[in-house]
């Protein structure tokens, strides 16, 4: 009898836990382009550019790795300066909550490091050498839709350094994979 009410149990257990993955578990945003606005002072928005394999864990969770290239101009009231840029490896997991056919809606959490190319900016009447981040550790949240092969995203990079340009990013990219 025990033996029979044990079974019974586990087999309960198992199919309440089993749930059919509708989704491949590989996914790639193969390309995603967006456009970036810094929260610092003295530095424009610019354009980005980054890839994002990822892995469904099940219908409703995945985790990727985002490797982005966040490139800012300086505003125009700075008589001098070029480009900075960002480069950024980040550990990232989407919980999905409109899940309908092919329409998905999520938001995201993640973690990783950031690192920062020096720029040139206009202070106190004088052009000088500075730099965006050296290296940070920072973390990222983001909401965004995939319908289809498209994906967009809205996000927002926190750095955790002491001179840290934190940024919004606005992404859309183009999917291969996911859907069965």
């Amino acid at each position: 009898m025990k033996r029979f009410v044990l079974s019974v149990v586990t087999l309960l257990t198992i199919s309440f836990s089993l749930q059919a993955q509708d989704y491949r578990p590989i996914e790639w945003d193969i390309l995603r382009l967006g456009y970036v606005s810094p929260s610092a002072e003295g530095i424009g928005s610019g354009i980005s550019f980054s890839t994002e394999p990822r892995f469904n864990i099940n219908n409703n969770i995945s985790t990727s790795i985002k490797m982005e290239f966040a490139y800012f101009g300086l505003d125009h009231i700075f008589s001098c300066g070029d480009l900075g840029a960002v480069v950024s490896y980040v550990l990232i997991g989407d919980y999905y909550f409109l899940n309908e056919s092919n329409k998905r809606a999520f938001a995201g959490f993640g973690i990783g490091t950031y690192s920062g190319i020096a720029i040139s900016a206009y202070r106190e009447g004088a052009c000088a050498k500075g730099g965006a981040i050296d290296r940070s550790s920072g973390v990222v949240s983001r909401l965004g839709f995939k319908l289809g092969i498209i994906r967009v995203t809205g996000e927002y990079n926190i750095l955790l350094a002491e001179e840290a340009n934190n940024y919004l990013g606005i992404h859309l990219g183009f999917t291969i994979g996911g859907r069965r």
